[in-house]
């Protein structure tokens, strides 16, 4: 396999590489070992963008590996498939590295059988899933090795598989799930399958049963935050695998494309917010093993959806803005995505609304309240304590002392406490 020199695409990757991977890289070849970098660090670099993280491959076995770095930097996350992590120095970066290999038959639809060492740079790309991830770079002789023309495909923003879309995709059923996430190149777009690649991701979505739930989730967690989500969403629900991943629950891409830019936590929580608007969503967020803060924060998203303050009631805006706290922004995003009725009114006028006084934060806690009114733990105290908050926030109390006002003209001695007001919205 001839390789060619850098392009100049490259240049901007080169001069960006860590010091502790120079490093690694040169250990291994004083060794006599072959070493690349490979997969999605490639990519990036041929796209001008500095990676986070950079796998290499080589033709040392892994135990070889282990003896040039030691046992005190060298890490078996998986020998027997070819992998080792490593670093130069104890407090050093982490880098993996895996055995030239070429897998034998997949019958699991997961995992290869077996694996068998190898010393072909060739061998190990072929097994790879798409053009654009079997490349690799010679670090020493400043070499791209390209084989399946993976640099065309990522100039003309093309994924292609590496030979026959459906067996690359049948050996390894998350697979499907990668192509979609890689539709997304952030700003340079959408890129679109070709025909086979395409055909064979529809055709192979049954492969996904053979995934665990948690490496779905990963996956699709990613194409919830990147950039270009709406699109693959549009793609994957077109494609039906979706409805594949959710059991044919229902789901709603409405409002997908208009979703503002907000931090990745908030847009996957907000994405699937709206997806699972209409009914509840949460034993199929636990069956996707989805964290329990992520499906807090749908729950409580889908709890406030169209329910706005009353643009006219000073009084209502205050209480929105204090009980959604730091979820307003994301609350507000979904909001104007869906086009909810008065959502541009309302965030005109929460903009120009001045903090409370006081803060958001209550200014009559438990024990003062139950000094100024002898009542003792339970749930009399905790309700008063809401009712006040409430009070506090929609007039802007700015000292204990109203606060303490307003408590006397509060009839709550006889009152029953499920029915005072709360410090909740809607």
């Amino acid at each position: 396999m001839e390789g060619v020199a850098f392009p100049s695409s490259m240049q901007s990757w080169i001069e960006s590489l860590p010091d502790d991977l120079l490093q690694v890289v040169s250990i291994i070849s004083e060794s006599g070992g072959g070493v690349w970098v490979v997969g999605g660090s490639v990519r990036q670099g041929l796209s001008e963008v500095v990676p986070h993280d950079y796998d290499l491959t080589t033709n040392l076995r892994p135990e070889q590996v282990m003896d040039l770095f030691g046992s005190s930097n060298s890490i078996d996350v998986g020998a027997k498939y070819g992998t080792v992590i490593v670093r130069v120095r104890p407090d050093g970066d982490l880098y993996e590295i895996t055995t030239l290999r070429c897998d034998q038959e997949y019958l699991d639809g997961r995992r290869p059988e077996s694996v068998i060492f190898g010393d072909s740079l060739l061998e190990d790309l072929e097994r790879r899933d798409l053009t654009i991830n079997a490349m690799a770079v010679d670090l020493a002789r400043q070499l791209l090795y390209d084989p399946f023309n993976g640099y065309q495909d990522l100039q003309n923003g093309v994924l292609r598989a590496v030979g026959n879309a459906s067996t690359r995709l049948s050996e390894d059923g998350l697979r499907v799930m990668r192509a979609y996430r890689l539709m997304d190149q952030g700003d340079a777009g959408l890129w679109s399958p070709e025909d086979d690649l395409a055909s064979a991701l529809r055709d192979c979505q049954y492969m996904l049963k053979n995934v665990s739930i948690e490496r779905i989730w990963q996956e699709f967690r990613r194409i919830l935050a990147g950039q270009n989500a709406a699109q693959v969403l549009e793609k994957m629900s077109e494609d039906g695998v979706l409805s594949t991943i959710f059991g044919g629950h229902e789901y709603d891409l409405t409002g997908q494309a208009r979703l503002a830019d907000i931090s990745s936590d908030e847009v996957v929580e907000a994405r699937l917010a709206m997806m699972f608007r209409a009914d509840d969503a949460s034993g199929l967020m636990k069956r996707l093993t989805m964290p329990k803060v992520v499906i807090t924060g749908v729950q409580e998203l889908n709890r406030c959806l169209s329910h706005l303050p009353n643009a006219t009631s000073v009084s209502e805006l205050r209480l929105y803005r204090a009980v959604l706290g730091s979820r307003l922004n994301q609350q507000l995003a979904c909001e104007s995505a869906l086009a909810t009725s008065e959502v541009e009114e309302v965030i005109t006028l929460l903009a120009s609304l001045p903090a409370n006084v006081a803060g958001d934060a209550p200014l009559a806690d438990g024990h003062w309240i139950a000094e100024m009114t002898g009542l003792s733990k339970g749930i009399k105290l905790g309700r008063l304590k809401e009712w006040l908050h409430r009070i506090q926030i929609e007039e802007d109390l700015p000292t204990l002392a109203e606060v303490e006002a307003r408590l006397k003209q509060l009839e709550w001695q006889d009152g029953e406490p499920t029915e005072w007001p709360r410090f909740y919205w809607p």
